[in-house]
């Protein structure tokens, strides 16, 4: 049974790189210095001008934003999140993060951008034993740019619920537990999938 389950779940991430390639839309304010400008296939509504000055379009500390364009970014490798969060996830990443990824290369070059989807997990009403992604709970990115970021290994960091960046201290938070568990990749957790 639990290999079942097992092979359910990774049949419902490759449901999930479907999703993240077009099924859930999901804010996307635009990001520093970002050089590719892939317009959005459906165009969000548009925020008051009150709200538009309650939200945040950039990380606290380090000043990411979504980049724009990034649905249309290459399938790195998708993840599931156990309890609590139990999630799945997805990262994609721009052409300089796929270079490197592809190669395994040691350390990204400057301009690398990966984007993490995160969705809260749910059964299939088509396929009982698969798990698709539900509701989307996170976008994550990480820029490299080893000059305005040299105190962070060189990755500055945004985490977005509903396409608004969170407080700084979930910001303060990401660096640390990057550079306790991969420093030596790069402060990168994602591998290339087979």
């Amino acid at each position: 049974m639990q290999r079942l389950r097992i092979a359910a779940a990774f049949r419902a991430l490759a449901l999930l790189a479907c999703a993240v390639l077009g099924q859930h839309a999901l804010a996307q304010p635009p990001v520093h210095g970002a050089s590719e400008t892939v317009p959005r296939q459906q165009p969000a509504p548009q925020p008051s001008t009150q709200q538009q000055s309650a939200r945040p379009s950039a990380s606290p500390i380090y000043g990411v934003t979504i980049p724009p364009g990034y649905r249309k970014w290459q399938l790195i490798a998708p993840a599931e999140e156990a309890a609590p969060l139990d999630e799945l996830r997805v990262v994609l990443g721009n052409p300089e993060a796929m270079e490197a990824i592809e190669r395994s290369a040691k350390r990204f070059p400057d301009g690398a951008v990966l984007v993490k989807l995160a969705y809260k997990r749910k059964p299939s009403p088509d396929f009982e034993p698969a798990t698709i992604p539900g509701q989307p709970t996170t976008v994550q990115v990480m820029v490299k740019d080893s000059r305005r970021y040299a105190s962070t290994g060189g990755w500055g960091f945004g985490r977005f619920v509903n396409g608004v960046a969170v407080d700084a201290a979930q910001h303060q938070t990401c660096f640390a537990c990057h550079a306790a568990r991969v420093k030596d990749r790069d402060y990168v957790f994602t591998r290339f999938a087979p």
